[in-house]
């Protein structure tokens, strides 16, 4: 596989107005995109070469090669307000560099040379420094994570202006640089010549790499890189839409030198902050705010700082969405809760912070979440959602929800201040005097600009918008439960919020996922609740609120919802598919099902596969493949794989927790719910669905939590991704084929890119056996036009055989078993149904 540049070979100017509309809701599916990986799930996919691998897919047509004239690029792509003064440097300054192949670590310090005296004439405070770190490791930017993430090791490192290079004693990190660099030795090389048709990738992903951890370390809005590939350079600038790079030009030439320069120049000169990219409205933590902090947090400090290391951490301006505020929130965002590390993302952030106050120190101030995130200008803003619902759900009434506190779009807020500058109204719309500079600035930054720029306006659509918004619900992830009974109220609490948010606002949440739930630390005094579901940024909405009724608790949505029957927009083919990917509704991820509109019904599945997630990662359970029986049932990247999987489970799996029979007994109610919903795709005469309804799901959840048996202390166990499992590759004949994780090692040809990798599982027969399970009952099906349930019940019998059953049980071929029967959690048979579905 190689990655499309979608060459642009002209410059197509985009309209003045820079404001995206958001769509309503379609009646349309989300259509599917590549995407990479966003959780962890084995030890492999923390290795390099297999996230490697998903940076490939990452960077897939979202790399754009400007072919206008550099000082174009300049123009477009890397604004000043300061024209730089400087006479053009010699060109005799590089006439002793000779690049020679295989030798690029020797190039690096040569180079560095160079680079020093081009900005040797710059001001002592805007002087950049080049530091030779080909050998030193920098860790992802955040050490919560970092066993989530490889090193990287750039090749040349830039210090932020007027800054000296850290000690090479010191620990390396992100925080004294703002750019980076990374040198080959040849122009054949050159990671963006498309004149062979391929890119070389690997050199690609280093750059994006660098880009993403730039971005994450300091807030950028944007990250510049350098690739330089002999005496040849190309200057690529990443947002969080795409990158967009500029023509090769040698520095062994004057005009190469002079356009480096100013490059240079610029990117020290720029309209706000400190280097180009920056956000104004994000500030480092200073000591003054450290002791700030502490002496806030008081008597918490301790628990609350544990682990923390507050050097990661910022001070960041909360503006809403009203034109006329003139002075923003400020909150201290000191703990980083979760990062999506996706750089063409909505690239999410959350943080828990406290509003500051310099002026006064609060006693015990309240604990807030800030999010940050891009959504797609498709897309309505997340805060939108939350305003549906703290305006339609009573607050007494908000069980499983979290309150809007503040916060807004930012891009949107930059979009309609900058339009109103461009085209003053009688009264201008300007809050202070650095909100905006629209003069200066040719391009809002906090909602991105570059497909626009590059394809025209009809690329807008590809745009993302910055927000960021302040909640009042401060908890843990699900993983983090202190006993299986918290575990399980918090999800309950959160099906009720998902019901109250669907029923009365009318939003539809659509990305039900382990982390999108959160045990409640601090309970309100209002509608308290354990558990939260929050993150509604890939959220659909109704055109108006449902009308007010009676208590909706035993309501479920009319059979055709609202929100099937909204108007098609225009945009919809754009929108990526929501949903995190483990936690997706079989519907949704089956290919032949690819007209199915995701509803109610999804998210209400979701919630089954996020219960099984935790509790086979972090509860003793009695499956033989142990602690990977998570990696068995939860592969990622093939859709067909993962819904045969998945149907596979609801087929015959039962599992038994350790001591815990109210769980076991969840698992296997529920598993029953989701089996009669789901599994059955080509309905035999007689044989339907069984939907899955809020009632009837809040039922069982109410049931077992009704069951005084709940063990005390048996907080999550800590999950270790299996080191010894085996990946399967699947080429394009369709044939599984399994290979040892280390063989992926290796680094792999192009033509090698295309295999789609990272379909987690313990040993490549028990994925054949599925997909030959699935298979062989829906040929029986289709062969089968009628007779009784017990024949239905039979069918897929000989498939079943290698279907792996929870070690312990003894499950029977008409659906009992004495596991379920010992935990009274299950009826006899009511398996079979499953194996009417032919899994």
């Amino acid at each position: 596989m190689s990655i499309s540049t979608g060459s642009i070979c002209s410059h197509h100017s985009c309209s003045d107005s820079y404001l995206s509309s958001s769509s309503g809701m379609s009646s349309q599916p989300t259509p599917r995109a590549p995407k990479s990986i966003t959780f962890v799930n084995t030890a492999e996919q923390a290795q390099q070469k297999f996230q490697v691998e998903h940076w490939r897919r990452e960077l897939t047509n979202k790399i754009n090669v400007y072919n206008g004239e550099l000082n174009k690029f300049l123009d477009l792509f890397v604004p000043s307000g300061a024209p730089c003064p400087l006479s053009p440097p010699d060109e005799r300054i590089a006439a002793d560099f000779v690049p020679l192949k295989g030798k690029e670590v020797h190039h690096y310090d040569p180079l560095i040379a160079i680079f020093n005296r081009i900005v040797a004439g710059f001001p002592k405070a805007k002087r950049l420094s080049f530091c030779n770190t080909h050998s030193n490791e920098f860790p992802f930017p955040f050490s919560a994570f970092t066993g989530h993430h490889h090193k990287s090791k750039p090749d040349i490192s830039v210090t932020f202006p007027g800054e000296k290079p850290p000690p090479k004693t010191e620990p390396t990190n992100w925080s004294p640089f703002c750019m980076v660099m990374e040198a080959k030795s040849t122009a054949q090389e050159d990671a963006f010549d498309t004149r062979a048709g391929i890119l070389r990738t690997d050199a690609i992903v280093q750059l994006a790499i660098s880009a993403r951890n730039l971005m994450l370390a300091h807030g950028f809005l944007a990250a510049y890189t350098i690739g330089i590939y002999g005496d040849r350079i190309r200057i690529a600038r990443f947002d969080h839409a795409c990158a967009v790079v500029s023509k090769a030009f040698s520095i062994k030439t004057k005009e190469g030198l002079r356009f480096l320069q100013d490059f240079f120049w610029r990117f020290v000169h720029p309209t706000q902050g400190a280097v180009l990219g920056c956000d104004e409205t994000v500030s480092k933590m200073t000591p003054d705010h450290c002791d700030w902090l502490r002496a806030a947090l008081s008597d918490e400090a301790t628990e609350l700082l544990r682990g923390v290391d507050l050097r990661e951490g910022r001070v960041v301006e909360v503006w809403s969405d009203d034109l006329e505020e003139t002075e923003p929130a400020r909150y201290i965002l000191f703990k980083l809760i979760d990062v999506n590390a996706r750089l063409f993302s909505r690239a999410t952030m959350v943080w828990l912070s406290v509003e500051y106050d310099p002026e006064k120190i609060p006693h015990a101030p309240e604990l807030r979440i800030v999010k940050e995130a891009w959504r797609q200008t498709v897309r309505t803003p997340e805060s939108s959602f939350y305003e549906r619902i703290n305006k339609n759900v009573p607050l007494g009434r908000r069980t499983g929800l979290p309150n809007l506190v503040g916060g807004g779009d930012l891009g949107a807020r930059e979009v309609a201040l900058w339009n109103a500058a461009q085209n003053p109204p009688t009264r201008v719309l300007r809050p202070r005097q650095n909100t905006v500079a629209p003069r200066l600035h040719p391009h809002p930054m906090h909602q991105t600009f570059t497909w626009r720029l590059t394809g025209g306006d009809k690329e807008r659509v590809r745009e993302r918008s910055h927000m960021r918004f302040v909640v009042d619900t401060v908890g843990r992830p699900l993983s983090r439960f202190k006993s299986t009974k918290e575990l399980v109220t918090a999800m309950r609490d959160a099906i009720i919020g998902h019901q109250s948010a669907m029923l009365r606002a009318g939003v539809l949440h659509r990305d039900v996922s382990s982390g999108n739930i959160l045990i409640v630390d601090r309970p309100r005094r209002i509608s308290p609740c354990t558990g939260v579901l929050h993150d509604f940024d890939y959220s659909s909405m109704t055109p108006n609120a449902p009308a007010p009724s009676q208590d909706p608790s035993n309501l479920d949505p009319p059979e055709l919802s609202p929100l099937e029957l909204a108007q098609k927009s225009a945009d919809d083919e754009h929108k990526e598919r929501t949903g995190t990917y483990y936690f997706m509704a079989i519907d949704l991820l089956d290919p032949m099902l690819n007209t199915a509109l995701h509803t109610f019904l999804h998210d209400l599945e979701s919630f089954f596969w996020v219960l099984l997630w935790i509790v086979l990662r972090h509860t003793t359970h009695n499956h033989p493949h142990g602690n990977a029986a998570c990696e068995t049932y939860f592969p990622f990247g093939d859709d067909s794989q993962a819904a045969a999987i998945k149907r596979g489970y609801l087929g015959g799996c039962s599992l038994q927790i350790a001591n815990n029979e109210p769980l076991t007994m969840l698992l296997e109610k529920f598993g029953d719910m989701v089996a009669r919903a789901t599994v059955i795709e080509k309905p035999l005469i007689g044989q339907t669905r069984t939907p899955l309804t809020y009632a009837s799901v809040l039922e069982i959840f109410n049931q077992v939590l009704a069951r005084e048996d709940w063990p005390e202390n048996d907080a999550s166990i800590p999950y270790v991704p299996d080191k010894t499992r085996t990946t399967t590759l699947f080429p394009k004949d369709g044939q599984p084929q399994s290979v040892p994780a280390r063989s992926l090692t290796k680094r792999p040809r192009d033509d090698e890119v295309g295999l789609q990798s990272g379909y987690s599982e313990l040993t490549s027969d028990i994925l054949d056996s599925r997909v030959a399970e699935v298979a062989e009952g829906s040929t029986k099906r289709r062969r089968t036009q009628g007779g009784s349930a017990r024949q239905r019940s039979a069918l897929g019998t000989s498939a079943a055989s290698s279907r792996p059953v929870a070690s312990g049980s003894t499950r029977t071929r008409s659906g009992s078993s004495k596991l379920a029967k010992s935990s009274g959690s299950k009826s006899k048979g009511s398996r079979s149904s499953r194996k009417g579905s032919g899994v």
